[in-house]
């Protein structure tokens, strides 16, 4: 059916006007819940994508690129991702980025968006490191993950080495004396919280010393995206022992600011009493924690740069090997960043 039969089509059915059914299939976020929920049954019976930027694009896909994303845009630090994606653009592209919000919905009005503007490529990118179903409907056009993985294998997907990150983690602490490290984590149910526990375990394996799990805590409570911090208890728990830790891994940056308070409130100096390290490299937090903190960061700017390379090169290029259930996923380093919160032993 011709597409401007189907606008009318829809506007019909639906009762609503034609510029509504527009906005609707557009994403506009002005569009009351109610009005959405109406359209959209008549928009999905009849398979309708509309092609708005048709005249501007005859004959093939735009220079613009998507980026979905759950919730990514709204954390502090994994903005970076959209930053490195931009920086790799070039001049003579562009890049439309829109959020779900997590919510299935609003992700298949996004993806009917996306196929609207013939975007030449998706990048999705997840809020946390975990595997990722993307339903991408009659969307063809290449898509990459960012920051996820295709829970099928289906995409490309890009990665931080979260157990790399953990290794890095245990190995300067125990390059520098110290033995009895404990560990704050962040919630068990976040895939990176495990990979770092393996890395860290590693290190310890590596090194020859026991890893004492009663020294490992989680520093934080409730389901995922709305936890809660508990980590400043669960430190002074830690200090208040017989034989304390000379040293703590944390699962971020946050709960390292956490654990600085827990030293303090203890009447500990760090680093001369407790080393502490921690993970993302949040600058609001890393370089204003006095003394600034030893952290290990999560390489988003490059994970948006490197989605966009892939995208811009017409293929994945190089990659690791394929891990099991992960065909094409590319793991990327986690820089030690090295400051004053960590003092050697002996």
């Amino acid at each position: 059916m011709n597409p401007l039969c189907q606008h009318h089509l829809v506007a019909e059915r639906a009762g609503v006007s034609v510029k509504t059914v527009s906005r609707v299939v557009n994403g506009d976020p002005a569009v009351a819940a109610k009005t959405r929920a109406r359209v959209l049954p008549f928009i999905e019976a009849l398979d309708y994508v509309p092609n708005s930027a048709a005249r501007q694009m005859r004959g093939g896909a735009s220079n613009i690129l998507g980026l979905m994303t759950d919730a990514v845009a709204t954390t502090p630090y994994s903005v970076d991702i959209i930053r490195g994606a931009q920086a790799a653009l070039g001049p003579s592209r562009q890049l439309m980025i829109a959020s779900s919000d997590g919510e299935a919905a609003r992700e298949a009005e996004l993806w009917r968006m996306f196929q609207a503007h013939r975007v030449s490529g998706v990048i999705y990118a997840a809020m946390y490191h975990r595997p990722q179903l993307v339903r991408q409907q009659s969307f063809a056009n290449p898509v990459i993950l960012a920051n996820c993985y295709a829970a099928d294998g289906a995409q490309p997907s890009i990665i931080p080495d979260d157990q790399g990150g953990g290794y890095a983690q245990a190995r300067y602490l125990l390059e520098r004396g110290h033995r009895r490290i404990a560990c704050v984590t962040l919630i068990p149910e976040i895939e990176a919280t495990q990979l770092r526990a393996r890395g860290i375990r590693a290190a310890f394996c590596e090194a020859g010393v026991s890893f004492d799990p009663s020294l490992e805590r989680c520093g934080m409570t409730g389901p995922v995206g709305r936890e809660a911090m508990r980590a400043f208890g669960v430190a002074r728990e830690l200090l208040a022992e017989k034989r304390r830790p000379t040293a703590i891994i944390c699962g971020n940056d946050q709960v390292a600011m956490q654990v600085y308070a827990a030293a303090a409130s203890a009447g500990l100096s760090i680093p001369r009493d407790l080393s502490v390290i921690g993970f993302d490299d949040l600058k609001l937090i890393s370089e204003t924690l006095v003394p600034a903190l030893t952290t290990v960061a999560l390489p988003y700017f490059e994970i948006g740069r490197t989605a966009v390379s892939m995208m811009l090169s017409g293929g994945p290029g190089r990659r690791t090997a394929p891990e099991e259930g992960r065909g094409g996923v590319l793991r990327l380093h986690c820089l030690l960043v090295e400051r004053m919160s960590c003092g050697v032993l002996g």
